[in-house]
């Protein structure tokens, strides 16, 4: 999907070597990150929100059907996208901003350098992965509490109130250490073997 985007956003401009170079500007990258990123959690929320409640200690839940039941006959099927509002405010900046960061990684930091074009792709996206995530932990400690609480907690906003007033502003950063490692790792080799996959593809196609 995210793919699509970009082919849809993206310009063709004539280089100075005579062959045609597609490119997206810097508010292309972000909202087709963004868009892309908004819908798959859509998508995931139910499997997302069975996760988080099966791993807690909060419930008692031996299997995942029976949290499904137990979401179903308590919430209703609105109970599976619970914490989906913070889940997108999290996800789509976070997506949009990675792709923002990554291009822009490759472009200043990598462009310039003689190495292999997938330590670079891995290069951006440790670097684009560990600034997206700074920026957006405090949107993911709120999905995380609207997901586990729903009774107490009633909507992002609220929830962000609550946990400033009761805890201080640093909850909203809970977790940004092991979540970074982790973003960092995940979509930097996401990413060097989407790029590979991509440049094959394209390859075959000239061919």
């Amino acid at each position: 999907m995210l793919n699509q985007l970009r082919r849809a956003t993206s310009t063709t401009t004539l280089g100075a070597d005579g062959k045609s170079k597609t490119s997206l500007s810097n508010t292309a990258n972000l909202a087709t990150g963004a868009a892309a990123r908004a819908l798959a959690g859509f998508v995931m929320s139910p499997v997302t929100v069975l996760k988080v409640r099966y791993e807690s200690s909060l419930y008692a839940y031996t299997s995942l059907a029976s949290a499904a039941k137990d979401i179903f006959k308590t919430t209703g099927a609105k109970g599976f996208f619970a914490g989906f509002g913070a889940t997108a405010i999290r996800d789509a900046p976070y997506a949009g901003l990675y792709v923002l960061f990554y291009e822009q990684s490759k472009i200043s930091l990598f462009g310039h350098l003689n190495i292999a074009a997938p330590l670079a792709n891995f290069g951006s996206g440790v670097l684009a992965a560990a600034a997206a995530t700074a920026v957006t932990n405090p949107f993911d400690a709120v999905k995380t509490r609207l997901q586990l609480q729903p009774e107490r907690y009633k909507n992002a906003i609220s929830a962000a109130k609550k946990m400033i007033t009761e805890e201080g502003a640093m909850c909203l950063f809970d977790g940004l250490g092991i979540r970074m490692a982790r973003k960092a790792i995940s979509s930097a080799l996401a990413w060097t073997v989407y790029e590979e996959l991509i440049r094959r593809a394209e390859d075959k196609i000239v061919t």
